[in-house]
């Protein structure tokens, strides 16, 4: 048995030891050989023997002491030769990459007439109100004359945009020209539907014409009109729909299942509801069932505000008629905003509940005739967690209460989620060396645990193992089943194409609700001060392991897998504890932080 755990001891302690190649032999780990590059420039990751002479491209490149390197090199357009090489006393080893870089977007001449087919916009059917505009848009020949016609309506006039320069996605806040030529060609028209427009599926028809010639071309788009007189309504048909500002846009509050919608526009398969007169949403398709034809807009009339304080929650209850939509925002302050479309006041009074300890003002706000706005403002620094349904036709909003802290054992007791982030087939980023950053993550995941146990905390792992593929949205599930109070997600960063890991490393930390903003800054505090890192930054940022709003919930990057000398730390064993300890050091200081006092208080001790 004592023979076992020294096995397993010494495994663990060696998994990330770098075994030196005996030859010069060149291992690329990114990015593979003949890889479409959609940047100006990339960065090789890779490995080599730890005193071996390397050159890329005839430059010399720092080889690091586990046999790792990096290094960041320009591309071209077209294809580009990148050579390797390395020598390590009478031995040598060469390799030839080929990385491609797709061509400029370019401007297509004046002539011969000619219309990019995949550029025109829209590309889906269409279902508009009265009032609605059309916009319609698509890349031709430049210096011409273009137009649109909706069915046999009369040719409607479009411009040519002025000239543009192609840019990347961006990333992490930055973004660069990728063309110093501008980019010309660009038409856009609109039109406005007026009451007099009746369309059914009726095709819109694209027109460039020139001195001489012109081209039409019949789009992928169909425009149907919506009355105006009787309101199209759906009614949500799955929990916690997501529903968004536009198709493929920031999310909104998740919907419950049986609200209902009036639908105001129709894009293919995203539908266009009405909140209020300032404000939309879009739901899929799939997620709503159209209500018959005749079932009024959805509406109610608020007429109290029910409050009920229990040991570890408040709730708050708003009487509805029927199931409306509404959001939900956390703002500084700490500040929460109930805001329900479709909604009229008519209170005169409310009582607050004297066993309430969370909050400590409510106060409404009828925003226009079809929005009423519920401004919470809490006792305490922050929110802990909240959830909202729909029991019958009443919203039930229920907010965590600040949980009992004791100043000198802050972590006792509660219940902490750690999520190894990646997993399974999931690999993560990969280092220079080949370790993935799957075992990285879970290595310091299960340190953390153990630290955290010895700090009184209740810790549940969303997974244990490197074999088993966890889902992103099961391990959310796994945090709601033990009532977490806290969910980690433990990862390390890499960087897209175009970027320098020199450059931009070291630890960062991700929230999405404000409720988890001073953890968040909490816990980057701590990486920084304790592991001597770049402090890489806080970001907000919508992600799985973010979005969750009943706990407090962060995600944490420690250090980059493509930095090397940041890479060598991570595959340190030391440097993994030291890692758990600085991110339970940052947890129980944020926890000391929204103690009331440093006195030893009642506390679930």
């Amino acid at each position: 048995m004592n023979y076992i755990l020294l096995l397993l001891n010494l495994i663990t302690t060696t998994i990330f030891s770098i075994i030196p190649n005996t030859n010069p032999d060149i291992e690329i780990i990114y990015p593979r050989d003949n890889a479409t590059i959609n940047a100006p420039s990339t960065f090789i990751i890779g490995n080599t023997h730890p005193n071996a002479s390397l050159k890329i491209n005839g430059k010399k490149v720092k080889v690091y002491p586990n046999g790792g390197f990096v290094q960041v090199v320009k591309l071209k357009e077209g294809n580009n030769s990148i050579k390797f090489n390395s020598k390590y006393k009478k031995k040598s080893d060469k390799v030839v990459y080929t990385l491609i870089v797709p061509g400029h977007e370019k401007t297509i001449p004046k002539t011969p007439l000619k219309i990019d087919e995949s550029s025109i916009q829209p590309n889906k059917n269409l279902s508009l109100l009265t009032g609605d505009t059309i916009i319609v848009k698509f890349k031709g020949s430049t210096g011409n004359k273009a137009s649109f016609a909706i069915g046999k309506r009369k040719e409607i006039p479009m411009i040519e945009l002025p000239p543009k320069y192609t840019r990347t996605v961006p990333a992490f806040g930055k973004s660069y020209k990728t063309s110093k030529k501008p980019l010309k060609g660009f038409y856009k028209g609109s039109y406005k539907l007026q009451p007099g427009d009746i369309f059914y599926k009726t095709p819109i028809t694209i027109k460039l014409a020139s001195n001489k010639k012109a081209i039409t071309k019949v789009i992928n788009s169909r425009l149907t009109t919506l009355s105006t007189k009787v309101p199209k309504v759906a009614r949500v048909i799955k929990d916690k729909a997501i529903v968004r500002t536009l198709p493929g846009g920031s999310r909104l509050t998740p919907l419950p299942k049986g609200v209902r919608l009036q639908i105001i526009r129709i894009k293919g398969n995203d539908y266009k509801f009405k909140m209020s007169n300032s404000m939309e949403g879009w739901i899929a398709k799939k997620d709503i069932r159209m209500l018959p034809y005749g079932t009024p807009a959805p509406t109610s009339i608020i007429r109290l505000i029910n409050v009920k304080s229990y040991k570890n929650k408040v709730i708050v209850e708003f009487p509805l008629t029927e199931k409306l939509p509404f959001k939900i925002d956390q703002l500084p302050g700490p500040q929460m905003n109930v805001n329900i479309f479709g909604a009229v006041a008519n209170i005169d009074v409310y009582q607050y509940n004297p066993d309430d300890d969370l909050i400590k003002e409510i106060k409404w706000v009828q925003v226009s005739k079809n929005h009423f706005k519920t401004i919470i403002i809490p006792k305490t620094k922050q929110f802990w967690g909240y959830d909202y349904y729909y029991k019958g036709n009443n919203l039930i909003l229920e907010l965590k209460k600040k949980p009992l802290i004791n100043f000198e054992f802050p972590l006792k007791g509660k219940v902490i989620t750690i999520d190894p982030g990646h997993g399974g087939n999931e690999l993560g980023a990969v280092g220079p060396t080949g370790v993935p950053e799957k075992e990285v993550n879970l290595f310091i995941s299960k340190f953390i645990k153990e630290e955290l146990e010895k700090r009184g905390a209740k810790v549940i792992m969303t997974r244990r193992s490197n074999t088993k593929d966890v889902g992103l949205y099961r391990r959310v599930k796994i945090a709601n089943n033990y009532n977490t109070d806290v969910l980690l997600s433990i990862h390390n960063n890499a960087l897209p194409d175009g970027r320098d890991p020199y450059k931009d490393h070291g630890a960062s930390t991700y929230y999405y609700h404000s409720q988890s903003l001073p953890l968040a800054k909490s816990i980057q505090k701590s990486l920084v001060d304790e592991l001597k890192l770049k402090d890489f930054g806080v970001f907000w940022s919508s992600l799985v392991l973010t979005r969750p709003y009943e706990y407090l919930a962060v995600l944490i990057e420690i250090a980059f897998m493509i930095n090397p000398e940041e890479y060598m730390l991570l595959t340190d064993k030391e440097f993994q504890k030291k890692s758990a300890i600085a991110i339970c050091d940052g947890l129980e200081n944020f926890y000391k932080s929204q103690a009331n006092d440093k006195s030893k208080q009642a506390s679930d001790l």
